[in-house]
């Protein structure tokens, strides 16, 4: 009688299974990783472009709400001073109301600016706004003393400004007190990011030239 040994069944894996199982998990690992890394980087990124949106609606509605409930009498110049290229000139408005007042004695100030500076470093540009009051122990009318600074904007490549004179219909670079003592009808902002391909611009209408407006007056009884 012939025996013939019976064929068991093999229960343990070779180690070349095991070595392929092993890469079929990292695999998958590194796809889950992958994904999930993406989407926070997605998220990330949303969240950043949100807030930058964000802060350029506020700073354009701080603008708009400036320029057009500015109070009568207030004197506006521009571009009489050299700046970083890709910049216009620092925007000076003395008297009125205060704009981006982040505290109560800063709504007190006799002027306002708002300048351009480039940083050393990364030579991209920041718009600063300046407050300032007028010293008393001065017999001068335009002796300003610096009281806050605060930067509005980091990270600009151009920040420019231009204004409309309504009698000659043209926009200007720059606006002298002294060959237009009254403000422009209009003032254009155009600013872009260094990371941003956009360009954004905003016209503003400068609500003091209804102030200037003298009204008919009856001629006298004869």
């Amino acid at each position: 009688m012939c025996i013939r040994p019976t064929v068991q069944s093999r229960a343990a894996f070779t180690l070349l299974e095991v070595i392929m199982a092993m890469a079929l998990i990292g695999f998958i690992l590194s796809a889950v990783y992958g994904v999930a890394d993406g989407t926070m980087q997605l998220g990330k990124s949303m969240s950043t472009a949100r807030v930058a949106e964000t802060r350029i609606s506020n700073f354009v509605t701080q603008w708009r709400d400036y320029f057009e409930t500015m109070d009568p009498g207030i004197q506006l110049s521009s571009g009489l001073e050299k700046v970083a290229r890709g910049a216009s000139g620092n925007l000076f408005i003395a008297g009125g109301h205060m704009p981006f007042a982040w505290q109560r004695q800063l709504k007190l100030a006799d002027a306002v600016e708002f300048g351009v500076v480039r940083n050393r470093e990364t030579k991209d540009l920041s718009l600063v706004v300046r407050h300032f009051k007028l010293n008393p122990k001065s017999r001068k009318t335009d002796d300003f003393s610096l009281v806050a600074e605060l930067p509005l904007l980091d990270g600009l490549k151009q920040m420019q400004w231009q204004f409309y004179e309504p009698v000659e219909k043209k926009w200007f670079t720059t606006w002298d007190p002294k060959k237009r003592p009254q403000p422009p009808l209009f003032i254009k902002l155009k600013f872009a990011f260094t990371t941003d391909p956009r360009e954004h611009e905003y016209i503003f209408w400068i609500a003091n030239d209804l102030a200037q407006v003298s009204t008919p007056q009856a001629p006298p009884p004869q």
